[in-house]
């Protein structure tokens, strides 16, 4: 046996698909471990803060206490300036690998996503050499790690999933390159794996996450960008990246020993990218709440300063990043906003913030902002309650029903004790209404926003579907479960190496279902806390 736990992530890998395509034989590898093992569904941060779902996975630590939902692009408390998240302010310590490492047991660990290195590690650490969301730097500890790895099999094939141009050409490069990504990752992973024996050798595949992103759209005949007469190579596309993981994750079970605990994790689905978060800037300069537009020049420039993958232009982000403080800012501009970041106006009152498939919108609060322009208490529970209303009365301009699902404010969400950097008010925008590019109501007239742009050509977008399958573990062969939470996925790990969890984290072990001790489903108008952990 050459590990006794090994942990398979799916990164956006969708679950309906997955069971389909293994029942089909297309992932003969996932059939066995679902045919083998236990079968845990689970509730995620995917109605709250969508992009926080590794760093639950990771660490079992609720979203609404770290606050870490939008790596590439947060608004940090006292700063006016958006700004990528840095691996100094990730607490690594609550990793659950990190975790197993200080327990002095041995630990291989490659490319989780948004996940840092830790220091003084018990094994081998990559990071990010074949990811779909690059928010860190491609690293490894010890340094060496990187230098073989690329020496031996090179860099990932793919660089940046958006910059296929949307040529056949452009597509077809792309899946070739994922599916040689999944099959060289899968190499480099086996050739760890054999060389030496691991406590816990925890990996994740990530081609996935940009397939569903990519080619939904040549996948589902629904799709308003559905193409019939496109090549079936495109068609089959994420099935057959999916099928190309599904030869790795067989590999590895049996390379790790026939007495290896194996734990199959599907992060959070795919399906159309039917947006919904596009409408949101525009509601609230109805509202006469902003004067920030996603569609003016200097909105084009921060995004693209904040997202661009030119090697020149990452320079210049770097740069800026010292504009995060509220010194510089006014140095700058005098309190003028002409550098057109929402919150460095003190005409702002609220403003989008980037969070994902949902919504997410943050009050500019008088002595949390810089240049915070809303008083506490009243008067941000007011324009708090507009806004609310505002929202419910959404329809679509055809049909006339409501687009928005729910609506919620961060201490309905995650209780009073929430980090301050989440957003005040999250917004779950309905999935089975299409693509919604407008929206009407009586008070607001009609918006139009298209939700596909050129700069991020997604047509696929997430779902709160998220599972896991043990196989060889503490859980009857055959058994399935509902209840589950990937809150709950690090204590489990542990529990099956042995360990205890650390303390204060929102998780506890999935094993708890065996008991039948209520099989609780994550309220997000009550927060992780209400779980009863």
């Amino acid at each position: 046996m050459t590990a006794r736990v090994i942990f398979i992530g799916l990164d956006a890998a969708e679950t309906t698909l997955l069971e389909r395509w293994a029942r089909e034989g297309f992932c003969p590898s996932l059939r066995s471990a679902m045919e083998q093992g236990a079968t845990i569904r689970m509730a995620s941060s995917l109605e709250t803060l969508p992009g926080a779902i590794w760093p639950e996975i990771s660490s079992g630590m609720g979203c609404g206490r770290h606050a870490h939902f939008y790596h590439g692009q947060q608004l940090h408390t006292g700063e006016a300036f958006k700004r990528p998240l840095e691996p100094g302010e990730i607490d690594t310590e609550l990793y659950y690998w990190v975790r197993a490492s200080r327990a002095g047991q041995r630990v291989f660990v490659s490319d989780i996503p948004q996940t840092v290195p830790a220091k003084d590690f018990n094994g081998l650490q990559l990071f990010e050499w074949g990811t779909h969301d690059r928010n860190f730097a491609i690293t490894s500890e010890p340094p060496s790690l990187l230098e073989e790895i690329r020496g031996k099999y090179g860099d990932h094939p793919v660089s940046a999933c958006d910059s296929h141009g949307e040529t056949r050409e452009g597509y077809s490069k792309l899946l070739r390159g994922l599916k040689h990504g999944a099959s060289v990752k899968t190499r480099i992973y086996l050739d760890y794996l054999k060389r030496e024996s691991w406590d816990l050798f925890n990996v994740c595949f990530t081609e996935s996450h940009c397939a569903g992103h990519q080619f939904w759209h040549f996948l589902d005949p629904g799709h308003p960008k559905h193409d019939p007469d496109a090549p079936d190579e495109f068609k089959n596309a994420v099935r057959d990246v999916y099928a190309e993981i599904d030869k790795g994750i067989g590999a590895l079970i049996e390379a790790a020993g026939p007495g290896a605990t194996a734990v199959l994790v599907a992060s959070h689905g795919m399906a159309l990218y039917s947006g919904g978060p596009n409408l949101l800037n525009e509601v609230l300069a109805r509202l006469g709440l902003t004067s920030e537009g996603e569609d003016t020049m200097q909105g084009r420039f921060w995004r693209n300063l904040q997202f661009s993958s030119n090697p020149a232009i990452r320079t210049l982000r770097e740069a800026f990043k010292s504009l995060a403080s509220k010194r510089v800012i006014q140095t700058i501009q005098s309190g003028s906003g002409s550098l057109h970041e929402p919150f460095s106006r003190s005409e702002t009152r609220a403003a989008e913030l980037r969070n994902n498939r949902c919504g997410a919108i943050r009050l500019n609060l008088k002595g949390r902002e810089p240049f915070g322009a809303v008083a506490p208490g009243n008067e941000a529970a007011a324009i708090t309650e507009t806004i609310r209303e505002a929202l419910l009365e959404l329809k679509h301009p055809e049909t006339r029903e409501p687009i928005v699902k729910k609506v919620y404010t961060a201490r309905e969400a995650f209780g009073p004790n929430h980090h301050p950097d989440v957003p005040d008010i999250l917004v779950v925008f309905r999935d089975d209404l299409g693509v919604l590019d407008a929206c009407w109501s009586e008070r607001l007239g009609l918006i139009k926003r298209t939700v596909y742009q050129h700069w991020l050509p997604r047509t696929g977008d997430h779902t709160p579907h998220s599972a896991m399958w043990v196989v060889n573990g503490p859980f009857p062969p055959g058994a399935q479960y509902d209840g589950g939470d990937v809150l709950e996925v690090a204590p489990t790990v542990l529990e099956m190496l042995g360990l205890a969890p650390p303390d204060g984290i929102d998780g506890r072990s999935l094993t708890r279902l065996m008991a039948g001790s209520g099989a609780v489903r994550r309220d997000p108008r009550a927060g992780p806390r209400a779980m009863g952990l």
